[in-house]
């Protein structure tokens, strides 16, 4: 366990302040460690209800930590000049391939088929 403190506790209150869902959270873990409902009255109670508060927090932990990634990339892509992050495609799409015509010569009909459509035989 580490005994010394790594921030002061204003920079600590000023850091979890920029992460709202995650104070909720820490919050709620304290609550649940002070037993403010007075509802935990075994150890195995405390335990559940802390190990729920401690996955939670993780969870909380983990989507804040995905989100501040996502913002950082967003604006690293921002900076990066000749990338464009959003926009219409100019592309009308890939021309279709040339189609052939040729006639069935056991029913006499014209076939009309594409490059696509025809099987090589090997």
């Amino acid at each position: 366990m580490m005994s010394e403190l790594l921030l002061s506790d204003v920079e600590f209150a000023k850091r979890l302040g920029a992460h709202p869902a995650l104070r909720r959270q820490m919050e709620s873990l304290l609550l649940a460690v002070e037993d403010e409902t007075g509802t935990l009255k075994t150890a195995d109670a405390a335990e559940l209800q802390i190990i729920e508060e401690i996955r939670r927090s993780g969870k909380v932990a983990l989507q804040s930590w995905a989100t501040r990634q996502v913002e950082e990339t967003a604006q690293v892509h921002e900076r990066t000049k000749g990338r464009w992050r959003e926009g219409k495609k100019n592309s009308a799409g890939t021309a279709p391939l040339a189609t052939l015509a040729s006639t069935n010569p056991n029913t006499e009909t014209v076939v009309k088929e594409s490059a696509r459509s025809r099987k090589v035989q090997r």
